[in-house]
C-alpha cells in the first residue's frame, strides 16, 4: 500500500506525484530536486534512468552529492 502523504513508484515504473501532497515534492513547481525524491524513495537503478540522467547514487564512475541548497 502507497502512503498518500509521499510519491509512489506505480506497477509501470512511473513517478506518482499526487498533487495534494507536500509541496516540497513538487519540483516542477519550486520543490526539491527530482533525484532528491528518488533517493528518498530508494527506486532501483532501472526506474531512476527512466527518470533521471545523472549517474545512478552510488555508482562508482558517476558519485555524485545531493545538495540542498
Amino acid at each position: 500500500m502507497n502512503d498518500p502523504d509521499k510519491p509512489y513508484i506505480d506497477a509501470n515504473g512511473t513517478i506518482v506525484i499526487p498533487f495534494n501532497i507536500n509541496q516540497k515534492y513538487h519540483f516542477w513547481n519550486g520543490g526539491q530536486p527530482l533525484s532528491v525524491t528518488l533517493q528518498e524513495l530508494n527506486i532501483q537503478e532501472d526506474i531512476w534512468h527512466k527518470h533521471i540522467e545523472k549517474p545512478y547514487p552510488g555508482n562508482a564512475e558517476g558519485k555524485w552529492r545531493i545538495s540542498h541548497d
